[in-house]
């Protein structure tokens, strides 16, 4: 087996790095915003680091990503059975690099995801959910104001959200989040700050997150929405084994029920599995996952209502294509 070099580790480690900061956002979409933080070239490689990408002159699309994922059918409860729902999932998600000042690292993607909920029984919960939305990312450098390693990062991203995907007041959200993490070595690196968000049960929250390379080809990613131990088989190859969180609020305008239009829902599923990403040539790559949701919640929280749902076997498949 083939290990890293020195530099080529050090590169994964400052590009990891950033992706623990920017994954801690439940409502960000987690492939496409990873590839925004490896563009960017994480926390040391912003601003003039010996080796780093010079940022672009002009906007530039980084990587689009294509996934499908599905939840097959399990109970759902509230006070006892109501009925059962599987989940198809559907995601596109484009990334950008932008123009930027020395020290400085812009980036943005453009997401939309949709859920389609296959319901039996009566359960209340609406036959689909969906989303778009954007995001602006801006990293800065900290090496010279704080010390070598260090680095900020600001983010904001408005989007619309509902059962009707209506451009609305009612279905916009804004999500913000605000951190400074450092590169501790090339081997561990570590991030923590702060998220607010305009909707939803809980609207600021604090985020933590953690990359460490505990032996060669294995790394320990701590974080929100995915927690993973990973195994670089090869040059092509990679697996691991974790927990991740999917979801959002969305503004519900047809009632599935009775007392139950115009309100929102927080839906939550929290999956544990096993993943793997291979590459096929120089710019696509094949993403499949599998496993069990080990929670799903779906809480009308304005309305007093939440819905338990059943463990169930989910998977999941992504082509993204680097540009």
């Amino acid at each position: 087996m083939n290990h890293p070099s020195h530099s080529s580790t050090q590169s994964a480690a400052v590009r990891r790095s950033a992706f623990l900061q920017i994954a801690a956002l439940a409502l960000c979409p987690a492939l496409a915003v990873a590839e925004l933080s490896a563009q960017s070239g994480g926390p040391s490689g912003l601003g003039g680091a010996e080796g780093a990408e010079a940022p672009p002159s002009s906007v530039a699309l980084s990587d689009v990503t294509l996934t499908y994922s599905f939840s097959s059918a399990g109970d759902i409860e509230r006070n006892g059975k109501l009925g059962a729902a599987k989940t198809g999932q559907y995601e596109f998600a484009a990334s950008f690099s932008l123009p930027a000042p020395k020290t400085w690292r812009f980036s943005s993607a453009l997401s939309w995801k949709r859920y389609e909920f296959d319901l039996t029984g009566a359960v209340p919960l609406p036959d689909k959910l969906e989303k778009i939305g954007l995001n602006f990312i801006a990293m800065k450098d900290l090496s010279t104001e704080i010390g070598p390693g260090w680095s900020a990062m600001l983010m904001l991203s408005p989007s619309f959200a509902s059962d009707t995907l209506k451009l609305s007041g009612d279905s916009f959200s804004l999500m913000g989040l605000a951190s400074i993490g450092k590169e501790v070595s090339p081997t561990f690196s570590w991030s923590a700050g702060i998220v607010g968000v305009s909707r939803g049960d809980m609207t600021v929250f604090p985020m933590l997150g953690l990359r460490w390379a505990f032996a060669p080809d294995w790394s320990l990613e701590v974080g929100f929405p995915r927690t993973a131990v990973s195994y670089q088989v090869n040059d092509a190859l990679s697996l691991n084994v974790g927990a991740r969180f999917i979801g959002g609020t969305y503004y519900v305008a047809d009632a599935p029920a009775a007392g139950l239009g115009k309100t929102y829902l927080d839906y939550q599923e929290i999956r544990v599995g096993l993943g793997a990403e291979y590459q096929i040539g120089k710019s696509l790559s094949v993403v499949v996952d599998g496993g069990i949701t080990a929670s799903r919640s779906y809480d009308y929280y304005d309305r007093d209502v939440k819905l338990d749902g059943q463990s169930t076997a989910y998977g999941s498949l992504s082509l993204r294509y680097r540009f």
